[in-house]
C-alpha cells in the first residue's frame, strides 16, 4: 500500500495520527501516541489490531487458561473488538471494519475504542494471571465505567 497516495491514511494523518510503513506493514499511532495499530486490508475489509500482551508477559504464568476464559467472557459484553493470539504468541486486540466504515473518523473511533478496552481491563487481566480467579461482574462493570441503576 502506498501510504502517500491513500485517502484513508491521509485522512488519519489530518486527524493527528502518525502513519508509517515498516516492511510493507502499515502502522497507525493515535494522536497522543498512546497506542499503535497495524492496519491491514483483507479483501474489502480492514483489520485494525494492537498488542494487548506479549508472549513474555504470558510466559510462565500459571493461569493463562483462566485469562483465556476471562477474555471470552469480556467478548460477550459486545466490546466491538476481539481478543486473539497471533502466530508469534502475542495476545492482540482488534476489529474488522466493513467497507462503509472505512473512513478516517470511523477508523480513529475504533482505535480509540480498542484503547479504552485495553485501559479498562488490563489490570483485571493481570489479576487473573496472578490469582487464577475471575473478577466479579461488579469489578468488571466498575473497570468499564458502567454504573448500575436498578432503581
Amino acid at each position: 500500500m502506498d501510504i502517500t497516495d491513500d485517502s484513508l491514511l491521509n485522512g488519519l494523518t489530518s486527524l493527528g495520527c502518525k502513519v508509517r510503513d515498516v516492511d510493507g506493514y502499515i502502522f497507525v499511532a493515535l494522536p497522543d501516541d498512546h497506542d499503535e495499530f497495524v492496519l491491514e486490508r483483507m479483501g474489502e475489509w480492514l483489520y485494525l489490531g494492537t498488542t494487548f500482551m506479549t508472549p513474555e508477559e504470558l510466559e510462565g504464568a500459571e493461569h493463562v487458561a483462566a485469562l483465556d476464559r476471562f477474555l471470552l467472557e469480556l467478548q460477550h459484553r459486545n466490546l466491538g473488538c476481539h481478543f486473539s493470539y497471533d502466530g508469534s504468541g502475542y495476545l492482540t486486540l482488534g476489529a474488522e471494519l466493513y467497507p462503509e466504515q472505512q473512513h478516517a473518523q470511523e477508523v480513529l473511533h475504533v482505535m480509540e475504542q480498542i484503547s479504552f478496552v485495553i485501559d479498562a481491563c488490563l489490570s483485571l487481566c493481570d489479576e487473573v494471571l496472578e490469582s487464577g480467579r475471575l473478577p466479579p461482574e461488579r469489578a468488571v462493570d466498575k473497570a468499564f465505567g458502567l454504573l448500575e441503576k436498578l432503581h
